[in-house]
């Protein structure tokens, strides 16, 4: 995701982002280090004052009780999934559904974040790796690992427009595709890499150096 990304103007409220993936990165500390559009949608906030600020400051007083035990918990397990309350000084709380998964690069862990509302299911914690292997890049034709040899560049590259919060239409016509074709090409980069969902996918292939977030 390019600190050139488009800002909003300011903090509107919670908003739903009903077909694009909402990513935060923060690190060991839950510091907030980058957010992507529709990250900053679903918070309420501008880029430049949702960085530096802890994944504490999002949620709401009964969830911020409850955070170091579910921090702790997934950076035991590697990952989480479940729901959590959002707020904002501008909404009331705002369920909404959280994936984490940890070291997706050193020090760097990752959050994907969906209205419940809106994509019921889609949000499921990223499959663990080994510790020998986290937050290191894959060649990602090597070995057994992904099935069919691994996502082509056309599929990373639609997975890397997914991570910076890119709809299937807005993905379609940045790259002059049909929508149908960006639907086709995230099915064939879940079924090799082995995910579930796209939330999945766009974990895994930051974890395995096929996209990257700067």
């Amino acid at each position: 995701m390019s600190s050139s990304s488009p800002e909003l103007t300011g903090g509107a409220g919670l908003t739903t982002v009903p077909s694009q993936l909402a990513i935060l990165v923060v690190d060991d500390q839950r510091r907030c280090l980058e957010a992507n559009l529709s990250a900053c949608r679903l918070l309420g906030l501008p880029r430049r004052a949702a960085l530096g600020r802890t994944v504490d400051d999002f949620l709401t007083s009964g969830m911020r009780k409850r955070l170091d035990h579910v921090w702790r918990a997934f950076r035991e397990g590697g990952g989480h999934a479940g729901p959590f309350e959002l707020s904002s000084q501008a909404a009331e709380a705002h369920e909404v559904n959280i994936s984490v998964v940890a070291n997706v690069l050193p020090g760097r862990h990752l959050l994907i974040l969906s209205a419940t509302e809106s994509t019921p299911g889609e949000v499921e914690a990223p499959r663990k790796i080994p510790q020998s292997n986290q937050g290191r890049a894959t060649d990602v034709n090597s070995g057994p690992r992904f099935g069919r040899g691994g996502p082509t560049s056309r599929e990373r590259e639609v997975l890397g427009l997914l991570a910076a919060g890119a709809t299937d239409e807005q993905i379609a016509h940045m790259l002059e595709l049909s929508p149908a074709t960006v639907q086709t090409h995230v099915r064939n980069a879940k079924a090799k890499l082995g995910a579930r969902t796209r939330a999945q996918a766009v974990a895994m292939a930051l974890q395995h150096g096929m996209i990257s977030l700067s």
